[in-house]
């Protein structure tokens, strides 16, 4: 995507409720100018005053249309488009936690859930198998790709963020070897057995990964988070 428009469609999101306000305000001016038209319009009585009502009508509705249809261009890019749009580090890490703190492995002894390891963990180290995680069907799961799935190209994520206190959600990979969380790319939407996003792994060394999913409360806080293990392979 075109770096200035990715740029234009950020900032348009960034700055949602303000254009939302801007909009509404409008779309009740016009209203109330097409509204005083049409009493005007049928309180005319010579041809001219028809002729200059009818105009005014035209205008007020051309700018009520026109501001009703930036409305739901704004909603349909806040609810459709954002979560598509590709991940700007600097900027996800600012907006979901100005002070990330380090993922952190957890010891045996003080973990609750363990990473079960298979045929593709070979290459784990032993003391960072042990992440917390807990994926809960319709609450928090990642659907596609399932655990063990070999992924190659661009790969379409399916599951459910739908926890209590929502805020935003993001989702990450990192090799099994060494843990080293890389944010994708994240959303603010609510979601259900739906695309919650890609990831393109066309980039990246051919090889074992986690992929997680974080949900976020409305304070910015990380909740428990679901990972699921994979493989990428060259494209043919």
């Amino acid at each position: 995507m075109n770096r200035f428009l990715e740029n234009v469609l950020r900032d348009l999101v960034t700055y949602r409720v303000i254009i939302f306000i801007l909009l509404s305000t409008g779309f009740l001016i016009y209203f109330r100018m097409l509204f005083l038209g049409l009493v005007e319009w049928r309180k005319s009585v010579f041809g001219l005053e028809r002729r200059l009502a009818q105009r005014r009508l035209i205008s007020s509705s051309t700018g009520l249309i026109l501001v009703f249809l930036l409305l739901l261009g704004e909603f349909l890019l806040i609810a459709f488009i954002d979560p598509r749009l590709p991940a700007n580090p600097n900027e996800t890490s600012e907006m979901l936690n100005p002070l990330p703190e380090p993922t952190n492995t957890l010891n045996p002894d003080d973990a609750d859930v363990q990473l079960p390891l298979t045929d593709l963990d070979e290459n784990v180290v032993p003391d960072q198998i042990y992440l917390e995680f807990e994926c809960l069907e319709d609450r928090i799961e990642i659907i596609y790709p399932t655990d063990g799935s070999v992924l190659r190209g661009s790969v379409k994520i399916i599951g459910s963020v739908n926890v209590d206190n929502f805020g935003s959600y993001k989702y990450e990979y990192s090799p099994t070897g060494n843990i080293n969380w890389t944010t994708i790319a994240a959303g603010n939407q609510l979601k259900l057995k739906e695309s919650i996003g890609f990831w393109y792994t066309s980039t990246l060394i051919p090889g074992h990964y986690l992929l997680r999913l974080v949900p976020l409360d409305n304070t910015g806080k990380e909740l428990t988070p679901c990972i699921v293990t994979v493989e990428v392979i060259p494209e043919d």
